[in-house]
């Protein structure tokens, strides 16, 4: 019996030995389970901070470049609009009535408004060939003058004027009884954009043209923008 109970001490004696070995490697397998997990967390908080990074470094990069895009857009905008400026600042037209052949016009019984068709200058397109009208492309100081011509007749005198927008602005007229009627006038108008200068030829009175001499003449010109 004391035999067997020496026998199980021994066995236990090594079973302890045994569990003590055990412990001390789980002790140190949670150690550098441990080690692991913190390297790992270092290397995730590290990869983090390093996607952080990259995002803000994104994001400012992002930023800038809608800057620049704006500033250039900005800057293209300034210059299409000092191109546009520059070109409405240059406004200038001539025309005459006749493109060929010759002709009387009236008399009327009312006032009718009067195309010239042959262009001879018309610097910035506002004068338009098919109507007979100045379109104002800018608002400013314009120049306008014309130049009328018929024959001369006991009943009948040459003349025409100027409206803006349908309001008449001036007249020019002349009667001669035989030779030539000439009649010129000239005004100086404050347009806004979009505004209409035209001429209407003078109730009851005869207007004469040739293609080749052109004496009917309408001109207008842009003296400066306000």
């Amino acid at each position: 019996m004391s035999g067997v109970l020496a026998g199980l001490k021994v066995e236990m004696r090594y079973l302890q030995h045994e569990n003590e070995e055990q412990a001390k490697k789980t002790r140190e397998l949670e150690q550098q389970y441990q080690a692991q997990s913190a390297k790992v967390n270092q290397l995730e908080s590290q990869n983090t901070e390093m996607k952080q990074q990259y995002q803000e470094q994104a994001a400012k990069l992002a930023a800038e470049l809608l800057t620049i895009k704006s500033r250039a857009n900005t800057t293209e905008n300034h210059v299409n609009a000092l191109t546009r400026e520059g070109e409405v600042k240059r406004v200038a037209f001539s025309a005459s009535l006749l493109t060929s052949g010759s002709e009387t016009l009236g008399p009327f019984n009312a006032h009718t408004n009067l195309i010239f068709r042959n262009v001879v200058t018309n610097v910035g397109n506002a004068y338009n060939a098919n109507t007979g009208f100045f379109t104002a492309p800018v608002r400013g100081a314009y120049h306008f003058e014309f130049y009328i011509y018929g024959h001369g007749h006991p009943s009948h005198g040459a003349g025409a004027a100027l409206f803006k927008n349908g309001d008449h602005v001036i007249l020019a007229y002349e009667h001669q009884s035989s030779l030539a009627a000439n009649a010129a006038n000239g005004v100086t108008l404050l347009l806004e954009v979009g505004d209409v200068v035209f001429l209407r030829q003078w109730e009851t009175t005869r207007i004469s043209d040739t293609h080749h001499n052109h004496h009917n003449t309408f001109s207008g010109q842009l003296l400066f923008t306000l």
